[in-house]
């Protein structure tokens, strides 16, 4: 099957063959590949730049310059492929809400509804450290794991779901999503909300996370936070040397010294500041 230079080079990138026959094991090796390879962070958001939703653009920008996003550009850029290579995928939006069950949030998160073999699956290559390594099947109030972690989907009522992720002993709510028709039209609107929104999470925060099967990488403002088999673990940045570094050899972002530095004191300082007044107090 022929592709677009920029399909075929995510495929590439990612050491994936293009399938001669459908199959779900390519679907799991590409949406487990993704996540521990592009990162998914607010860079572009926090930084100010344009950010198309444009296919071409997005391989450019996290295939080929690896800078990773978030959510509407990973998820278009998996969309795409597997509708190119004949998946019967369905564009769906998602309202975030992390166990926050009141809160009333718009529909500012994008997934992939797939079925195969009268099987229908939930693909999510976009939401960062809670979000799965794996296509999710649709079947309701089952435990299902994927890497470090267990999942379930609940059925809401009038065609909505929950996906939930076990965080110690409880089940935690990250979004909920329903079967109704989207286009790129509304992904557009939840776009403009999550990068130009004064009150969107991913301008006031900095955000980069890794995720592979054996580890989750999160840097959270002035935290790095490692998350494997054995726990755990917690490490402050209190230098853009530091922060400089991690990106670097952590997430593969290489950042010139001026924009670390201007990223250190945006987010990292002031949180710094809070946590040493905490500590003399």
């Amino acid at each position: 099957m022929l592709l677009s230079p920029s399909l075929q080079n995510y495929v590439s990138d990612l050491g994936l063959a293009v399938p001669e026959l459908l199959n779900i094991e390519f679907v799991m090796a590409l949406q487990e590949k993704h996540v521990a390879r592009y990162s998914f962070n607010s860079l572009a958001v926090v930084l100010g730049e344009d950010i198309s939703l444009d296919v071409e653009a997005i391989s450019e920008k996290i295939v080929t310059r690896g800078m990773g996003g978030y959510c509407f550009e990973h998820n278009k850029l998996t969309y795409e492929l597997l509708k190119a290579l004949g998946y019967d995928v369905q564009l769906k939006l998602a309202r975030v809400l992390n166990n926050n069950l009141e809160r009333e949030a718009g529909r500012t998160h994008r997934v992939t509804l797939l079925t195969i073999e009268g099987v229908s699956y939930l693909v999510d290559t976009g939401f960062g450290g809670n979000g799965p390594i794996a296509p999710l099947r649709l079947d309701i109030n089952t435990d299902q794991s994927a890497g470090l972690d267990r999942y379930r989907l609940m059925a809401k009522g009038k065609g909505e779901y929950d996906l939930q992720v076990i965080k110690g002993a409880d089940y935690f709510t990250l979004y909920r999503f329903d079967g109704a028709t989207y286009t790129d039209a509304d992904c557009e609107l939840g776009h403009f909300y999550s990068h130009k929104n004064p009150h969107a999470v991913f301008l006031k925060n900095l955000m980069v996370t890794l995720k592979k099967n054996d580890q989750t990488l999160a840097l959270v403002n002035s935290e790095l936070i490692t998350r494997d088999r054995l726990g755990e673990r917690k490490q402050q940045i209190e230098s853009p040397e530091v922060l400089g570094n991690i990106l670097l050899s952590e997430f593969g972002l290489a950042l010139e010294p001026a924009v670390v530095e201007h990223l250190f004191i945006r987010f990292l300082e002031p949180m710094l500041s809070v946590n040493s007044v905490g500590v003399k107090s």
